[in-house]
């Protein structure tokens, strides 16, 4: 019996940091929204070898390094459950891209071995704890819905977020941007963080109670002022996106990818007509 499984990717509508731990993470405030394009595809079968045997459409990615190793390992290692495995990864999201291709990956094949493991299943707050000492994505995947994520990824908030009157262009470009490199930007531009006003909300003055979703006001990301000096092709395919009627553009997570909001379908197909001709991927994606 084999199995496949379809990993999706997150994009950032919002995201701010708003502290730094003694221990180095950086606490964020985001808004995170899960989309089923583009995606990463896992098919897993048994093997009569004991452990995991990993293959990936890019090679490169198949060492005991890969998040789905590390997966593997842990859950192992926590339940006693380690079934003969070969998994096949064919990477559809790209990489460096803020989208989370990894730690979605990761959330995907975590709930699949829990929910194969028998009696040695772990529960729900296990599962999280795992989840958040694999990638501070991972927790939210797990949940897979709008949700407004704290902390170091450790706190995630389903919110209720209608966008279905939007359609949205995610523009791809053949950009990495080093998620390490961009936090330590920031660092060296905030150097005196402990200095900068804290932020500690809770209920309803949280940043997302106070967005105004209906305009798209507030959308933003922190980022953007560190990684578009370095980067300025993507400065300008914000400014192209948004000259083509989106109502917001925001780049996602430490980048590359950009998101792009229209209040038409006509203005997000001009909008992907033009990074097309500019050569940069792109998928557009109407709301539900």
């Amino acid at each position: 019996m084999s199995w496949t499984l379809h990993a999706g990717c997150k994009i950032n509508l919002y995201l701010d940091i708003v502290g730094v731990r003694e221990d180095g993470y950086h606490e964020l405030e985001s808004l995170f929204y899960p989309l089923s394009e583009p995606c990463d595809t896992l098919r897993i079968g048994p093997r009569t070898e004991p452990g995991l045997a990993l293959r990936c459409s890019i090679p490169a990615l198949a060492s005991s390094k890969n998040i789905l190793a590390q997966t593997y390992d842990r859950f192992a290692r926590a339940t006693g459950f380690a079934p003969g495995l070969a998994v096949w990864l064919d990477k559809g999201i790209p990489m460096g891209a803020g989208l989370g291709g990894g730690s979605s990956d990761a959330a995907v094949f975590l709930r699949w071995l829990n929910d194969h493991a028998g009696t040695s299943a772990l529960d729900g707050a296990a599962l999280h704890g795992m989840a958040l000492s694999l990638g501070a994505d991972v927790p939210f995947f797990l949940v897979n819905k709008p949700a407004w994520v704290t902390g170091i990824g450790d706190t995630v908030r389903a919110v209720a977020l209608d966008l279905s009157a939007f359609t949205m262009v995610l523009a791809c470009p053949d950009v990495h941007v080093d998620t390490k490199w961009a936090y330590g930007r920031w660092d060296a531009i905030h150097a005196r963080v402990e200095e900068r006003e804290r932020k500690s909300l809770t209920g309803d003055d949280l940043p997302h109670k106070r967005l105004c979703f209906t305009n798209l006001s507030g959308f933003r990301n922190v980022f953007e002022e560190v990684v578009f000096p370095d980067f300025p092709v993507l400065y300008k395919i914000k400014q192209g996106l948004l000259r083509s009627g989106a109502d917001v553009c925001v780049m996602s997570g430490s980048g590359s990818s950009l998101v792009a909001i229209f209040s038409t379908r006509t203005g997000a197909l001009q909008g992907a007509s033009l990074m097309r001709a500019w050569n940069v991927r792109c998928h557009v994606v109407q709301f539900s």
